[in-house]
């Protein structure tokens, strides 16, 4: 399918899953939350409860996942690459992608950069938003905990190549990462500009007005 170009000139935050997605980093969101589209990816749903989007890779996290997803948000618009749910129950929208550098710029496929986080972004982008804060964007262990949550159980992979996933990022064109905004604390991922994110929500909603 397309991406549907529906949010052009939108600012989105981005949320995954890294160790620093915190109770405190949802709710400094929340105030703002009508002033940004709220894309997440993988378990992040299970800490935020006002997502715009959602989207997971692998077959194997929506055997586990897509029964409570659904409970929890059951019209949410939510893609993924597993061919095997299409025209489930659980009506999630699939998306192609390969491996190439930098984000795609053609709405019938994405880039994958090795990890969600990446593909989020490259969705994001073809849907047409303008400005990016990132959150839970760590790419690497924190305390010795990969996730907010901890590990993935049984079942799901827990191998964490950061080191591709940071080269991934690192392939995104100048312009492109001039529109990005890490707002992630304890964050190996320097290919944007780094911020405080209750500086960032409050300069971005002040533009808006």
């Amino acid at each position: 399918m397309k991406i549907p170009l529906k949010y052009r000139n939108k600012p989105a935050i981005l949320v995954a899953t890294g160790p620093s997605l915190t109770e405190e980093v949802v709710e400094t969101i929340r105030p703002y939350k009508n002033d940004f589209i709220i894309f997440g990816c993988n378990d992040s749903y299970r800490l935020v409860d006002y997502l715009d989007f959602h989207y997971a890779c692998d077959k194997a996290w929506w055997d586990l996942h897509a029964k409570p997803f659904r409970e929890k948000y059951p019209d949410l618009e939510a893609y993924t690459q597993a061919e095997e749910y299409r025209d489930s129950e659980f009506n999630l929208n699939i998306v192609e992608g390969k491996h190439a550098r930098s984000l795609s710029t053609d709405s019938s496929i994405i880039h994958w950069g090795s990890n969600s986080g990446y593909q989020l972004l490259n969705i994001a982008f073809l849907m047409g938003c303008s400005r990016f804060l990132l959150v839970g964007y760590n790419m690497q262990k924190i305390g010795g905990v990969r996730h907010f949550f901890g590990e993935h159980p049984d079942g799901l992979s827990k191998n964490s190549p950061y080191h591709k996933f940071l080269s991934a990022f690192d392939s995104i064109e100048e312009p492109i990462r001039n529109i990005v905004v890490n707002c992630t604390p304890d964050s190996a991922l320097t290919t944007f500009r780094k911020g405080s994110l209750k500086e960032e929500l409050e300069n971005e909603s002040s533009y808006l007005q």
